[in-house]
């Protein structure tokens, strides 16, 4: 019976390794993610421009920074913030970065 408890938990670990590599987000995977993102965060709140401070205290992030992780992982806590606390604001935040030193690409949510 330990045996295949064994082998059911290494073979689970194999499974969500592979499946992570196919995937944007990876939070709970073992497989390395060695991408490095620079990102720049513009958020308007009700026809406002955030400053930097009130982008770290609205977000908890920084209004530009470095994601070590997948910008995904941003992109995730921005929409989950806006779709749970800042329901009653009309928000437009554009997210600008630049992975690996590639050309540079942006994402945008609106709620509005």
């Amino acid at each position: 019976m330990r045996y295949w408890i064994i082998i059911a938990f290494f073979g689970l670990q194999v499974v969500g390794i592979i499946l992570a590599r196919f995937q944007d987000v990876r939070y709970f995977a073992w497989a390395p993610f060695d991408q490095i993102t620079f990102y720049e965060i513009y958020a308007e709140v009700n026809g406002l421009s955030l400053s930097t401070q009130e982008v770290k205290k609205r977000y908890g992030f920084l209004s530009s920074g470095r994601e070590n992780r997948s910008i995904h992982h941003v992109f995730d806590q921005l929409k989950q913030y806006e779709s749970m606390i800042g329901q009653g604001d009309s928000v437009k935040v554009v997210v600008v970065y630049r992975t690996n030193g590639k050309e540079g690409e942006s994402w945008e949510y609106r709620n509005y």
